[in-house]
């Protein structure tokens, strides 16, 4: 009786969703850069996007890791277990409310128009899609040798990203400092870098928009990067990442 009950409500939602959807495709199609912003991030992101409790990632990731399941890389090395479970948990949240109800099979035949919606509206001003270009750029690309195969436009798509990122501090918000420590710690937006990443996230997590974020998570962070750097690399990271957060406090331009 249970299961019969919550059929309606399940239906009204996936509906619900549906509309939300079509609503956003019109609107983007007639020139609305916030509804190209926002149907730009859900193509990005939702197709890869499962359910699940806190939980049910951590079980995922160490059973992954057990049946030899590459982790992402932290300046060419495995990231722990630990941070990777972190991650993933901090993201859940807002992707459990962002992608609610969404149709993962269609999302995944519309992936590759991603990236030219949230440039248009990230061109619009939209810092949203300037973080979402950020991290979805390359969505449809089949991994680096497909990429190379349209060099020209991978290179123009960095660019983009990069100039999106720099665009989104000046409109100060802090999530754009661990959008580049995260790319120079692994790519592909920048040359990995483990200096750099290190005072781009050491910045973010200074930052008040950090303070929900679990201590840990920042803390194993850095001292994975940490492990990469000699003591004069590392008091020079550490100097660089608190005068990044001294300018972008002070609304100062980072470079």
């Amino acid at each position: 009786a249970a299961a019969v009950a919550a059929a309606p409500a399940t239906t009204a939602a996936a509906d619900a969703s549906s509309d939300r959807f079509a609503g956003l495709e019109r609107r983007a199609a007639a020139g609305d850069a916030d509804a190209a912003a926002e149907l730009g991030g859900l193509l990005g992101v939702c197709w890869r996007h499962s359910k699940g409790s806190a939980k049910q990632i951590e079980e995922t990731v160490i059973s992954g890791m057990a049946a030899g399941v590459d982790p992402p890389r932290i300046a060419g090395t495995p990231a722990p277990p630990e941070l990777v479970i972190l991650l993933l948990q901090q993201a859940q949240p807002e992707l459990e409310q962002r992608c609610a109800g969404l149709d993962r099979e269609r999302l995944w035949k519309d992936r590759t128009r991603a990236p030219a919606l949230l440039e248009r509206a990230a061109d619009a001003g939209r810092v949203e899609a300037m973080l979402d270009y950020a991290q979805y750029a390359f969505v449809g690309y089949n991994g680096p040798r497909h990429m190379l195969m349209d060099a020209d436009e991978v290179v123009r798509r960095k660019q983009k990203a990069r100039a999106y990122l720099r665009q989104a501090l000046g409109r100060g918000d802090a999530r754009a400092l661990f959008l580049l420590g995260d790319a120079y710690a692994s790519g592909p937006l920048e040359n990995v870098d483990p200096l750099q990443s290190y005072a781009y996230l050491s910045a973010f997590f200074r930052s008040p928009a950090a303070q929900e974020w679990p201590p840990r998570l920042g803390e194993l962070y850095l001292q994975t990067l940490a492990q990469h750097l000699d003591a004069q690399q590392l008091a020079q990271a550490q100097a660089q990442g608190l005068q990044l957060y001294r300018d972008f406090e002070a609304g100062a331009p980072t470079q």
